[in-house]
């Protein structure tokens, strides 16, 4: 028993522990974007207090052919040994992903330092992504990391990591879908301080027009709107965080094909279950200039109805809802029961249309119909024999919501 009270490998003071991994082609590899979290200045050290923004993590930019030997030569530059373990993103930039992600599936399966449910993001510049995150309201880099990408409440993103990346590579039975990350343009180019900026605190930075929200696209359709449909870069008329994740990059097999935003990542969650609840703004038939707000609730699965024969997919939403901006007229509960016909016919028609992108127009099985239609067949000789002919964009799909809405609150209802 006493063999078992010792440490075994480093000392946890002398290892830097890495947060995220960006990594960039260039004439002679890859450049490799390291950050790696200072703890004394997470918690405060022996001698030293608690820091912010951009004291809290640093960052080694260095080329190399292989992240291994990135890894390598940042450990001649620090003096402590960089660990992988606690790493929580890995940004590729938009030519590298485009190129084909087989090499980040082989380090990632290989080495067990990299655990599998580190988040890969798709970035038109990793290092610009990863320089721009420096938190300073939440200190710990790596809690940072979770709160967005792990959030499903409101999420923007695709709740993907690394493991499904490589299961749907491997398997071949479904496309994967990848969160976006940006920098967004402001008008001088230079950083910005704040959450993701550093320096100082938040009350004494300016903010600074983006320029990048002029090129988001606004939701026409109902659902969503007259709301923008982000891309990583584009939020926020004037603002003090330069980094965001925002979109997804839709793949096909390893390969990234081309990136939908925020709203459609949103529907992508509500028809995979990755969704919890966010505020949906919906279109008011009734008072056409007051937007309808509902805060949606999903609590069970989607399902899926499948016909193999004739290609076609029936899928079946349940949301509940509370209404949280109306018109008068909704204190009638006539007028509640048609929000919930018209709210649930608004999503239908915007997740038909998100699915007609994705299998129509880039040919993904972002929703995995293979793999669903498995249980279909007696032998996998017979699944693989009818997988052969799988065109994604042969499929036709049908939605259906059945959203609740909530009659709670002093609202009175007659």
């Amino acid at each position: 028993m006493l063999t078992l009270t010792s440490c075994v490998g480093e000392e946890p003071d002398n290892i830097a522990y890495v947060t995220a991994v960006g990594i960039d082609e260039s004439e002679e590899g890859y450049i490799y974007t390291i950050q790696f979290a200072n703890p004394t200045k997470i918690s405060g050290g022996a001698s030293e207090e608690g820091g912010s923004g951009g004291q809290i993590v640093e960052n080694i930019t260095v080329e190399a052919p292989s992240m291994y030997s990135a890894v390598k030569n940042a450990n001649t530059i620090v003096s402590k040994t960089m660990s992988l373990s606690h790493a929580k993103i890995i940004v590729v930039s938009e030519e590298i992903a485009k190129a084909g992600l087989d090499e980040i599936n082989d380090i990632v399966s290989r080495n067990n330092d990299i655990r599998p449910d580190v988040y890969i993001a798709v970035a038109e510049n990793s290092e610009k992504y990863i320089e721009e995150v420096k938190p300073a309201i939440e200190l710990n880099p790596i809690k940072y990391y979770q709160l967005i990408y792990e959030n499903r409440s409101g999420s923007s993103v695709p709740q993907n990591t690394a493991f499904d990346l490589y299961t749907s590579c491997e398997s071949g039975d479904i496309d994967c879908v990848l969160p976006l990350a940006g920098v967004a343009q402001t008008e001088n180019g230079d950083s910005s301080e704040g959450e993701s900026g550093g320096g100082k605190s938040g009350n004494e930075e300016k903010s600074i027009e983006n320029k990048s929200i002029q090129d988001a696209k606004i939701n026409e359709d109902g659902y969503e709107n007259k709301t923008e449909s982000y891309i990583a870069g584009q939020a926020g008329k004037k603002i003090k965080n330069k980094s965001q994740s925002l979109g997804m990059a839709v793949f096909k097999g390893d390969k990234y094909i081309t990136k939908l935003g925020s709203t459609e990542a949103e529907l992508y969650n509500i028809l995979t279950d990755k969704f919890k609840d966010n505020n949906i703004t919906f279109y008011s038939e009734s008072n056409p200039e007051r937007p309808i707000t509902i805060r949606l609730e999903q609590t069970t699965a989607p399902e899926y109805k499948i016909d193999t024969e004739n290609k076609t997919a029936d899928i079946y939403i349940r949301l509940y809802g509370e209404l949280l901006s109306a018109s008068t007229d909704h204190r009638k509960d006539s007028s509640i029961t048609e929000t919930d016909r018209t709210s649930s016919a608004m999503i239908s028609s915007a997740a038909e249309k998100l699915i007609n992108e994705l299998y129509k127009t880039s040919n993904a099985d972002s929703l995995g119909i293979k793999r669903r239609i498995k249980n279909k067949f007696i032998t996998n000789a017979g699944y693989e024999k009818y997988c052969e002919d799988f065109n994604p964009s042969d499929w036709s799909f049908k939605v259906h919501t059945d959203m609740d809405l909530k009659r709670t609150g002093m609202t009175y209802y007659r």
